[in-house]
């Protein structure tokens, strides 16, 4: 079964916006080839302006969606649920460290 045109099809603009965030997710993971280091706090800033982006864009899209500026309300999930794994991640990353210093706290010197 093929599709022969795509531009009838209701659900383009939600296949072509998921290809498109596919390819940017591909960009994120992709390893840096640049051969410079990052630093620790460097990678962390990083990760918090990412974190603080999705939460915006987030917030953007569900403002469109209620005031009726857009009618991207799957536009407006997938952008909530991406924000909210990513606060949900950074929270597990910060748990993860407080117990780590509390371990190194703990040991005797």
């Amino acid at each position: 079964m093929t599709i022969t045109n795509i531009s009838s099809n209701p659900f383009a603009s939600h296949l072509s916006e998921l290809n498109r965030m596919g390819k940017e997710a591909q960009d994120i993971l992709q390893p840096n080839n640049t051969g410079s280091v990052n630093s620790f706090s460097n990678t962390l800033n990083n990760a918090l302006q990412q974190v603080n982006n999705l939460q915006q864009v987030a917030d953007h899209k569900i403002t469109e969606v209620t005031t009726g500026q857009s009618q991207d309300t799957l536009g407006a999930i997938v952008a909530l649920q991406r924000a909210d794994l990513s606060m949900q991640l950074l929270a597990q990353v910060r748990n993860k460290a407080l117990k780590a210093y509390e371990e190194i706290m703990r040991m005797p010197v």
